[in-house]
């Protein structure tokens, strides 16, 4: 059994603010969605109480800033939804605070400021947005939250990056954006989608296929890298495809079809009968890999019953309209999966608050990644320091 005190403890979630998450390298964004200096996203880290800019400068590197203006405390960025996809971004020259104008370029440095002469001399190398610790991983940008983290991102990455690295991410274009906030935990948030035990159940409808037993419930294989771990999911031998799911698959990949092609970086254990991996990334993040596309959750904690989730998906680039086509194929049958996965997590929270449970009876098979992951967040919690 493993204990519920860390799904519901608001002083457990005030370590794990700090001994997780300002520990960790988390990633943010993918550097492909601000493609051209100038371009930034606006990406909210409310478990840093801060909110940082990812902004490509003029000298095509990419930075990252706390979102706050050095006079007076003002967000320099207001955010600016793109509504079709969500996301928080923008383009510009030159980076100015709505209150009192100040300006920044964009690598962080201070412009010249309208009544200069009014303030004390202000040294330009000690005034200018507060920068964030950045890096990159096969596209995907990290930050973190010290200046000097104990490890460097690749190495923090460890092994199950060596067995990703050679996944074609570049290849993929972004297709779709789904996003809730839910009244749940972020690990019981992430439990429900690092496991398949719940499949026959909750997606019997959705993926017929998985509900065959025992093999839809099983991963075919799994793999434990340090804190981060993956498992590999079973592609159903008797699948038999929808009308829609067989044009999606003719025309161009979709996510009902499994098993039909490999590709490097994904499938690592050579399993038989593979659909895709599920890849996480302590803390939050996951970038499962599959034929002809992938897609990432991001579980953003804001207490210690509140998440922000967002899911990205991405595909090889329509080049037809029946490409095109193949791809609502794909957006539309996982935001139909997600929905059920979704539905479980705010009656799971409500009743896991309930004080009536103590402990969770988990399986060390069917459910390594949810004792895993309880497991690393109980060890960095009790650490003084990461290791």
């Amino acid at each position: 059994p493993i204990s519920v005190e860390p799904y519901v403890s608001a002083e457990f979630f005030q370590q794990e603010k700090q001994k997780i998450f300002r520990q960790a390298w988390i990633e943010v964004c993918r550097d492909d969605m601000i493609p051209n200096p100038g371009d930034y996203q606006v990406c909210p880290m409310e478990v840093w109480d801060s909110e940082i800019i990812v902004v490509r400068g003029k000298d095509n590197q990419v930075r990252a800033f706390h979102n706050i203006c050095p006079h007076r405390g003002m967000k320099v960025v207001r955010l600016d939804h793109d509504e079709s996809q969500n996301f928080q971004c923008g383009h510009a020259q030159v980076l100015i605070c709505p209150f009192h104008g100040w300006g920044y370029n964009l690598d962080g440095t201070l412009r010249p400021v309208m009544g200069e002469e009014y303030f004390d001399k202000i040294d330009r190398d000690q005034v200018g947005l507060i920068p964030v610790t950045l890096d990159i991983w096969n596209g995907f940008v990290f930050v973190h939250y010290q200046q000097e983290p104990a490890q460097p991102l690749r190495e923090f990455l460890g092994e199950l990056a060596d067995d990703m690295e050679e996944y074609p991410f570049d290849s993929f274009t972004h297709i779709a954006r789904y996003s809730a906030q839910a009244k749940c935990n972020w690990k019981a948030s992430m439990d429900a989608f690092h496991e398949a035990y719940h499949a026959a159940t909750l997606h019997g409808g959705s993926i017929p296929e998985a509900a065959r037993l025992p093999e839809g419930s099983v991963p075919t294989s799994a793999r434990i890298y340090g804190p981060h771990h993956s498992l590999s999911m079973w592609a159903s031998p008797d699948f038999r495809p929808t009308p829609a799911a067989i044009a999606a698959w003719k025309y161009g990949q979709s996510f009902s079809a499994g098993g039909e092609m490999k590709l490097p970086g994904a499938n690592p254990s050579n399993d038989e009968n593979w659909w895709f991996d599920i890849n996480v990334f302590f803390p939050n993040f996951f970038c499962d890999t599959g034929p002809g596309w992938y897609f990432t959750y991001n579980f953003r904690p804001i207490s210690e019953s509140e998440t922000v989730w967002v899911m990205d998906i991405y595909q090889k680039k329509a080049e037809s309209c029946s490409q095109r086509i193949a791809q609502e194929h794909t957006k539309v049958m996982l935001r139909d999966i997600v929905y059920e996965d979704l539905s479980t997590l705010e009656q799971t929270q409500e009743m896991l608050s309930s004080g009536l449970l103590k402990t969770l009876n988990i399986s060390s098979s069917l459910e390594v990644a949810v004792r895993h992951l309880h497991a690393t967040a109980c060890e960095w919690v009790a650490s003084e320091e990461k290791t």
